[in-house]
């Protein structure tokens, strides 16, 4: 049930949104997280947590329930094709994802389950199938415009985190004009029941631009083998599907006895571009709505960006400045990891994937 007035208003119920409600618990705010699907809901991701990312969970959240985890559990690292003749070439986590405390190995999870599971772990109210729509400024609040269960609705706020992802309504809101300055690549994915001689505990990436405009990735979920790509704006993305699963047949012997889902989405290019849009006054975007992401791996950042909103706005009560104020400097930090991990890419496949410069 939607309140007429919160402290603090997440919209967007992913990882991000889940920090940013998880570092405000305990301070005696109203928080509430909207999320415009019915929970739980899916999101395309290999849900693949790497090292960092889990380590931010463990010791934000808790223990992982087994639930949550899909088999195989853990995941070795990548295993990547440079083209498609080369051969595979191994690279653990640690190449891209290194720091005190870490472990070797990643986890496999199920996206609408972990991201469910934050959400409830962080100690907001969540309320679902809830669109935001607008805002504008009334005095110190910011009034929403939402729509729910059929109806228009008002909500006001003091605080506002936009943690709603790629094509993030909050961030449009916030400046239309900003949207005219990104390069989205359109992704496909499917599920298969069947076969492949891939073993499972890995992530497999391929580059090849016969098969990707963007980068292609093999991985397995519970007995099923789930398989992307994507392209450059404007091309056929199921195009380049076909010319990728068929190399998976031909290569790498996949067998489909069965297609089970599919999915499509689009991916902005900010990080790699260094192209992100932060908010302003008490208006914070988080995760891929301010364009965090480690180049493909978006978990940790959005984890890291979330908690630095929930903080900044902390700051902000107690300061009396805005969120704003502090949001910045705190996510330097990882706006630097990003620009880090999108240059080791870029030097080891000797391309921005994101760009394909």
């Amino acid at each position: 049930m939607l309140e007429n007035r919160y402290d603090v208003v997440i919209v967007g119920a992913g990882p991000a949104g889940a920090a940013a409600a998880r570092a405000l618990r305990g301070h005696g705010l109203e928080c509430v997280i909207l999320e415009k699907a019915k929970l739980p809901r899916y999101k395309m991701c290999s849900g693949i947590l790497f090292p960092s990312a889990r380590k931010l969970i463990d010791d934000g959240f808790g223990p992982i329930p087994k639930d949550v985890l899909c088999e195989p559990t853990r995941v070795r690292g990548n295993r990547v094709f440079l083209t498609l003749e080369s051969p595979v070439f191994d690279a653990p986590f640690s190449v891209f994802d290194d720091g005190p405390g870490l472990g070797e190995d990643g986890l496999n999870a199920s996206r609408p389950k972990l991201d469910h599971w934050l959400c409830r772990e962080s100690g907001a109210s969540i309320v679902d199938e809830c669109v935001f729509r607008a805002f504008r400024r009334a005095g110190d609040d910011l009034v929403l415009e939402l729509r729910r269960g059929g109806k228009d609705v008002q909500v006001r706020a003091r605080y506002l985190v936009g943690a709603d992802g790629t094509r993030s309504s909050v961030r449009g809101a916030l400046s239309s004009g900003f949207e005219q300055t990104l390069r989205l690549i359109p992704n496909y994915e499917e599920w298969y029941l069947g076969d492949i001689d891939l073993e499972p505990e890995w992530l497999y990436l391929f580059f090849d631009r016969a098969i990707t405009g963007y980068f292609a990735t093999v991985f397995h979920k519970d007995g099923k083998i789930i398989a992307v790509t994507g392209t450059r704006q404007g091309e056929p993305v199921k195009e380049c599907f076909k010319r990728f699963t068929a190399h998976l047949e031909e290569r790498h012997g996949l067998v489909i006895e069965k297609r089970v889902e599919r999915f499509g989405c689009s991916i902005h290019d900010m990080s790699a571009t260094s192209n992100y849009c932060l908010g302003e006054g008490n208006l914070l975007l988080a995760g891929e709505a301010g364009g965090f992401n480690r180049c493909g791996e978006g978990i940790t950042s959005a984890l890291l960006s979330g908690r630095s909103a929930g903080e900044s706005i902390l700051r902000s009560i107690e300061s009396g400045g805005s969120a704003f104020d502090f949001y910045p400097h705190a996510v330097a930090g990882e706006i630097e990891s990003c620009t880090k991990v999108n240059g080791l890419i870029e030097q080891a496949v000797g391309l921005n994937p994101f760009t394909r410069d």
